[in-house]
């Protein structure tokens, strides 16, 4: 047995499924009309620009290369030995061609930079440890975690996870947006789903944000496409201006998975994607269809100023009336959560429920503006002490149980109290609108686009002192 071999029974589990195929035989080619075939970056790459990678290849007399684990449009991951620090790490290695490498430098500018600013590791962010160049691909240097959020929905056969671990899940992933707004950072990731939250161990509930390839800084580049279909915001389906709040919306859909084990808005496109949305929370406000560039995409405006959903004769779909699918009705707020199956569990009575769907009905806010900030989601119900001893994930006590809302997010209970929605008080409302991420814009492109757009930024605005007690609170460290 090599040293490597046995190196490899003693490494963390990880986990990559690979879709089964039928083996295939393939008759051998004859030598006689056998063509030519093109040697790329001297035979060490495809001809998709991703380096050909073999088992057991030494990299830099550092890196011992064990096996593939991961293959994506920017190229490939693989699980390998670094020799001088004696530990598993996950390298990330980026095609070969200008533009994919050109996309991989801001991702690394933004992983040094927030490295740099979580130097204790301590707000789910994944760490970089290095990176380096090695025949013409750039390399990046990770952590090596375990598998991702959607693996374990698999392995429940997607019957979700406990509301305990929801809120462990939760609570981690507030916190790192949390530490994304800060005004230093400013990062907005585009591209928040299950697939790019991994556990670190299996056996534990500890997580951490991946790949910020598609992410960008306010007043920064955007790319074309940002956030998967199932998690993408009204404001991006809009082709409205959008901030951080984009991965607020994506959060509060992953939630919701991850707890009955169905993503919350299965859209097949965008138009589908939005009807689905449409189903649950209604139409958008006017406010917003009065100034979105694509509302006319799936809206029609009536003589009366008010919208409706665009009847569409191509599709033959049929949707649910707008705010029907009760959100209520999904999470089995009464009946013993998703599909009856929490009957009886501890954590999970409909008062644990009532506060989890307000909380998902703040983060799914069609308005960006009023839509609950990672601040004040820290600070909801939902994390705080219950009567069940056994769920707890916060030694906060509870004020008062969260409202009861069907569709409507407004609520007259305290900024502390209610997760941020306004409140009857001016004062709580200048409160609330001084700890929003930015007072900002951002265009957002057409996926059909070819030219990169630039997001414009007004300067920072937030009360500086509401700022440092605020993050302070919540262990920051002052930057």
């Amino acid at each position: 047995m090599t040293i490597l071999q046995m190196r490899r029974l003693r490494s963390p589990q990880v986990y990559y499924t690979k879709k089964k195929r039928r083996a295939q035989q393939v008759p051998p080619e004859d030598s006689s009309t056998k063509k030519e075939r093109k040697v790329y970056n001297d035979g060490y790459d495809d001809d998709n620009y991703d380096y050909i990678v073999k088992n057991g290849e030494k990299w830099l007399d550092r890196y011992e290369i064990d096996s593939l684990i991961g293959k994506g449009s920017f190229g490939q991951v693989v699980k390998a030995y670094d020799h001088h620090e004696q530990e598993w790490v996950a390298i990330k290695i980026i095609k070969n061609k200008k533009a994919f490498l050109n996309q991989a430098q801001i991702e690394l500018r933004l992983l040094e930079l927030m490295n740099k600013h979580d130097t204790e590791m301590k707000y789910y962010i994944v760490h970089l440890k290095r990176h380096f160049m090695f025949r013409n691909h750039l390399c990046l240097v990770f952590e090596l975690l375990s598998y991702n959020l959607y693996d374990l929905l698999r392995n429940t056969n997607f019957r979700g996870v406990s509301l305990n671990l929801t809120r462990k899940f939760a609570q981690q992933l507030c916190t790192a947006l949390l530490f994304l707004a800060t005004p230093e950072l400013s990062i907005i990731h585009c591209d928040l789903k299950p697939e790019n939250i991994l556990l670190c161990n299996p056996k534990r509930s500890a997580i951490k944000i991946v790949d910020f390839g598609s992410s960008c800084q306010l007043g920064q580049r955007i790319y074309q496409y940002i956030q998967s279909r199932f998690y993408r915001s009204p404001e991006v389906l809009l082709g409205m201006p959008y901030d951080l709040a984009i991965d607020m919306w994506s959060l509060g859909c992953i939630l919701v998975e991850m707890h009955t084990g169905e993503p919350l808005f299965s859209g097949s496109n965008e138009v589908d994607q939005m009807n689905k949305i449409v189903e649950v929370l209604g139409v958008p406000p006017s406010h917003m269809l009065d100034t979105a560039p694509k509302a006319r995409k799936y809206f029609d405006k009536l003589s009366d100023g008010l919208w409706t959903v665009k009847k569409n004769k191509d599709i033959k779909k049929e949707y649910k009336p707008p705010a029907t699918r009760r959100l209520h009705e999904i999470l089995g707020v009464e009946t013993g959560g998703p599909g009856g199956r929490r009957a009886g569990e501890p954590g999970h009575a409909p008062c644990d429920y009532l506060k989890f769907k307000d909380l998902i009905l703040r983060m799914l806010d069609y308005d960006p503006k009023s839509r609950i900030t990672p601040f004040y989601a820290l600070q909801h119900n939902f994390f705080k002490k219950t009567t069940d001893e056994g769920t707890n994930t916060s030694s906060s006590t509870s004020t008062s149980p969260a409202m009861d809302h069907s569709h409507s997010t407004s609520t007259t209970s305290s900024v502390s109290s209610s997760g941020g929605s306004s409140g009857s008080s001016n004062d709580n409302r200048n409160y609330r609108y001084s700890n929003r991420y930015y007072n900002s814009a951002v265009t957002h492109s057409d996926y059909e686009m070819t030219s990169p757009q630039v997001c414009v930024s007004s300067p920072y605005i937030l009360n500086p002192h509401l700022n440092r007690a605020h993050f302070l609170q919540f262990g920051f460290t002052p930057i």
